[in-house]
């Protein structure tokens, strides 16, 4: 069952925009090849972070919207585990249905 999520990426601030965009590519291509669809990307920037991740103290944020199925998405967040340029993501179900 397709459902609904909210992902915030926080990737390292020291990459250029070139290796951003190639790696929010490479975030979206995880998630179409688990048959997900991103529905909306927003850039919140470099931001401070409250505490080192990673040695790093900012990072670039991301904001995704996607709908994949739930069956699936340990799958996504083992790919995004895996990116050493990624520092952090969180994901939430936005969707009220569902088990």
């Amino acid at each position: 069952m397709n459902r609904k999520y909210e992902m915030v990426v926080i990737l390292d601030s020291q990459l250029n925009s070139e290796e951003q965009e190639k790696l929010t590519s490479k975030i979206k291509k995880f998630i179409s090849d688990i048959e997900g669809k991103v529905e909306n990307i927003k850039e919140w920037g470099k931001k401070d972070l409250t505490y080192p991740i990673k040695k790093r103290s900012s990072g670039v944020y991301y904001i995704y919207n996607l709908s994949v199925n739930s069956e699936k998405i340990n799958s996504l967040k083992q790919r995004l585990q895996n990116e050493d340029n990624i520092l952090r993501f969180l994901m939430v179900v936005t969707d009220k249905g569902g088990k």
